[in-house]
């Protein structure tokens, strides 16, 4: 597949989606509903904390390597759109380099990191709502306070699991 090349944080204005990745490519990987259904109201530190965890992954043009030149997202395309979405274009985010794809297989990569991604990382409901319970007990007993951090809407169990559409008779 790709070979890292490292990563450093650069200005969110110089990170593009990839242009190679054609229009129902780009739809489908940004028609993933984010579990929680308000995420507009997570705080910015918790937004952070995500873009941390899931930087984009991106590639330099194959021409000259300017530092202004942009950089190209393939993966982790939800992550972008969030941060650009809630940041301003200065403010500097982590991002995973990778070797340029070949153009053609720019569709077939962004989609292999996405399955990837899914495959480790997506859970039943019946699964997610009890570790997303279990999570928020134990925050509840340990730190309440970095529910808060997270979003106003996790201060008790009926807006916590209002969030994120959940039965709360069943955590």
């Amino acid at each position: 597949m790709l070979k890292e090349r490292g990563s450093r944080k650069v200005p969110l204005s110089h990170i593009e989606v990839s242009r190679y990745l054609s229009p129902s490519v780009r739809r489908l990987l940004l028609a993933r509903p984010p579990f929680l259904q308000a995420i507009q109201r997570m705080t910015d530190d918790a937004l952070k904390a995500y873009i941390l965890q899931h930087p984009p992954v991106v590639y330099e043009a194959k021409r000259g390597k300017k530092y202004d030149d942009p950089l190209f997202c393939i993966a982790n395309l939800h992550a972008l759109y969030i941060a650009k979405n809630r940041f301003h274009g200065s403010e500097k985010v982590r991002v995973t380099l990778v070797e340029a794809p070949p153009s053609q297989q720019t569709n077939a990569v962004a989609l292999f990191f996405a399955l990837s991604a899914e495959a480790c990382h997506a859970l039943s409901p019946n699964e997610a709502g009890h570790y997303l319970a279990a999570l928020w007990n134990e925050l509840m007993s340990d730190q309440p306070a970095l529910l808060m951090d997270v979003s106003e809407r996790f201060s008790n169990k009926t807006t916590f699991c209002d969030a994120f559409g959940l039965n709360r008779r069943l955590y």
